[in-house]
């Protein structure tokens, strides 16, 4: 049985559904996020800053992504990395927590054959999202404050998507240079929405985050 079928009947009542199920490495927490008016052809999944340093799907960035996509009637799913909360098994860099974002995909996928999955998030879940749009067909991928300097973003292959990446000017823990560097670089043509004045947690700045990648999703989506 599809261990999302319980929780896939929810995604037409709005709210936060917390919810759990068996993944490679074990347990597996996670929320599904539902709008008053669902969008039946899109889902996002976003992932979480970095597992060995207090991150978690409850993280206001990542907490603010998922308010964005409410605002745009798409449903979310965020969930806890291994070794986080009540999620099972150990930090794995980023491989096991992407091979975890795509037996979620995988999972409702099965259920919603025809959704478009939209690939986010914020830090070091930027690039869980990133190695799971590269292994999987995607509508998105939304980079918010990606750590390049301390993953290799070019691991393997070029991203089959329209990509939106959202950075700090004065981010303290990814230096903006090397992420501008990156975007002129890059083979993939990148949205780059900068925010001046602010630093990795976007204090200050979650509305206007939430406001920017609002309009720009909404030039990649349909009307419901």
């Amino acid at each position: 049985m599809n261990q999302l079928s319980s929780i896939y009947k929810k995604r037409h009542t709005p709210g936060e559904h917390p919810f759990e199920l068996q993944g490679g490495m074990g347990n597996i927490e996670a929320v599904l996020t539902t709008p008053t008016e669902y969008h039946e052809r899109y889902l996002v999944l976003v992932g979480h800053p970095h597992s060995l340093h207090g991150g978690t799907m409850n993280n206001k960035v990542v907490t603010t992504l998922t308010r964005a996509f409410t605002a745009l009637n798409i449903a979310s799913i965020r969930y806890n990395f291994r070794g986080v909360g009540r999620s099972e098994g150990a930090y794995d860099a980023g491989i096991g927590e992407s091979e975890d974002m795509l037996y979620i995909v995988d999972q409702w996928r099965a259920l919603a054959p025809q959704v478009k999955i939209i690939f986010a998030g914020f830090s070091f879940g930027s690039y869980v999202a990133y190695r799971a749009a590269l292994q999987s067909e995607s509508q998105l991928l939304i980079s918010v404050a990606p750590p390049i300097s301390r993953f290799d973003f070019k691991e393997n292959a070029l991203v089959n998507a329209p990509w939106i990446l959202l950075q700090g000017e004065e981010d303290d823990v990814v230096p903006y240079p090397l992420v501008e560097d990156f975007v002129a670089k890059a083979i993939s043509p990148i949205d780059f929405l900068r925010f001046s004045g602010t630093g990795h947690f976007f204090h200050g700045q979650l509305l206007q985050l939430k406001t920017r990648l609002m309009d720009a999703v909404s030039q990649h989506i349909e009307k419901p």
